[in-house]
């Protein structure tokens, strides 16, 4: 039905568009919003440092710790090392600058070789505290890339999976470089994320491999899904009747429905597929500045080998440090210290002796000043809640306290600090606060800390998504069933001709 002031033929064109769009691109809308369901109770599967961690068991000090010869230069710089037990033995990984990580057996001072039966003896000690019982390993792969790993765990690739007898058909993962167990995922979250987040993400391995193929993949469905959710909003705001003694719609039948659905969730369903599209940063739309340097003027020169060793030499001494689980390097100004992580899950600040050293306030203000480099400080101190660019569920670096940074600069970048160790938590730059809004808040729903209290933002969200999953549904069939009365139509003109 043509509306007034507009040409009809132009009217006929943006029907027609939608109808046949609706189609293909209706059905990929439909997917996303049956898969965006799913993920809300299931996402992809990830393992936090946390999470790791609490699977170890305190380092083994009693035979601790042989360094070797020849295996690191005594003047070279340690971007981090990390000592933790490993089949029941200490060992360090060290990460340093142009090389390979790699990891040193701190009960024999040999180089750490992680062949199969290394990463088996390595996987088999974790096993029990990971799957919560003992298992029997019933299929080992050496797995480069695949469908739980694409895209993460650069740095420890090629991995060792093995996949465990127990009920919940467990797989663990370990590194080839640094030994450690480093990814497991169970068979509910393999069934279910086939369901939801690699249908949501177009995330199959062989596209997800090629990084640039699959981001243009992704981009332009977006585009598609956000022109057609734009074009029927304009065509059921046309057609929409608000006068005195005026039926709603024009249409009957499902395709009122569609129409007031149209009216009621268009907006959202927008919203939705917009977001998603700024998520994936088209053509840099929303291009962050990186870090620029801010973590190393926060952490300084890079502890040198020699140092680290001498550090562990008296560390290994100090008995109040039994239980810890993980000790890795927090350089902050040029001065070595160790974040330690206790079996408790606790974590403490070391200084290179030893001994705990929580940051001063004049710790944390030199470290802001740092972080600012030339750049004037607006505003410096510890908050002790959530604000609108930091709250829980961003990251795995979360902390509360936080010391907040935010710099008098033309971008009025934020810094976060963890108080316990001066790490760097998160920065917020202009582009990443128009991020969190426009795909954040958008694509999310957390606006503010009240709307992401679960479970009213479970009520919202899921609304939302059924009323989204309703308006796709009814197009695609509606579209559908016109395409082929029109093709049906087709062909029975054809035939009439030829006879």
């Amino acid at each position: 039905m043509p509306m007034p002031n507009i040409p009809s033929g132009l009217w006929r064109l943006l029907v027609v568009t939608h109808r046949y769009l609706g189609v293909a691109v209706g059905l990929l809308m439909v997917m996303w919003f049956l898969s965006g369901i799913v993920m809300i109770y299931v996402g992809f599967p990830r393992v936090t440092e946390e999470a790791r961690t609490r699977m170890l068991l305190p380092i083994s000090w009693q035979t601790c710790c042989h360094f070797g010869e020849r295996l690191a230069a005594d003047d070279e710089a340690v971007l981090r090392a990390q000592v933790e037990n490993l089949a029941g033995v200490p060992v360090v990984r060290l990460q340093r600058p142009g090389r390979r990580d790699n990891a040193i057996d701190l009960a024999h001072g040999t180089a750490l070789r992680i062949d199969v039966e290394q990463a088996r003896a390595i996987v088999l000690d974790a096993a029990p505290r990971v799957i919560g019982r003992s298992a029997r390993v019933i299929a080992v792969e050496h797995a480069d890339i695949d469908q739980w790993t694409v895209g993460r765990l650069v740095r420890d690739r090629p991995l060792y999976r093995f996949e465990f007898d127990d009920p919940a058909r467990t797989q663990i993962y370990a590194s080839s470089t640094a030994g450690q167990v480093v990814h497991w995922t169970t068979a509910r979250q393999r069934f279910w994320n086939w369901l939801g987040s690699i249908p949501h993400w177009i995330y199959p391995t062989a596209l997800r491999r090629n990084v640039a193929l699959w981001s243009q993949v992704v981009i332009w469905a977006s585009v598609l899904g956000t022109f057609l959710t734009v074009l029927g909003l304009c065509l059921g705001i046309a057609q929409f009747r608000a006068g005195p003694g005026d039926d709603l719609s024009p249409y009957r039948g499902l395709f009122f429905w569609h129409h007031l659905a149209g009216l009621v969730f268009g907006a959202f369903a927008l919203s939705w597929v917009a977001s998603g599209l700024v998520s994936m940063n088209p053509w840099g739309f929303l291009e962050g500045g990186g870090a620029r340097g801010e973590q190393a003027r926060l952490q300084g020169a890079a502890p040198k080998w020699i140092d680290v060793r001498t550090s562990l030499e008296v560390i290994r001494t100090r008995p109040f440090l039994a239980n810890v689980v993980s000790l890795t390097t927090a350089p902050l100004a040029g001065q070595l210290y160790w974040l330690a992580r206790l079996d408790n899950g606790a974590v403490v600040r070391l200084d290179a002796t030893g001994n705990a050293a929580i940051p001063t306030p004049a710790d944390l203000a030199q470290a802001a000043q740092r972080l600012a480099g030339s750049a004037a400080i607006a505003e410096q101190r510890l908050i002790d809640e959530e604000d609108a660019y930091y709250f829980a569920g961003q990251g795995d670096n979360f902390v509360l306290p936080a010391y907040r940074v935010i710099l008098n600069d033309a971008e009025r970048t934020r810094y976060y600090l963890d108080p316990r160790s001066g790490v760097l938590l998160q920065r917020a730059d202009a582009n990443a606060r128009w991020h969190r809004w426009l795909f954040g808040a958008l694509h999310r729903i957390d606006f503010t800390a009240g709307m992401r209290a679960r479970p009213l933002w479970d009520f919202i969200v899921l609304s939302l998504m059924l009323g989204g999953l309703g308006l796709t549904a009814t197009g695609v069939y509606l579209a559908f069933r016109r395409i082929r009365s029109d093709f049906t139509g087709l062909f029975s003109l054809l035939r009439k001709r030829r006879t």
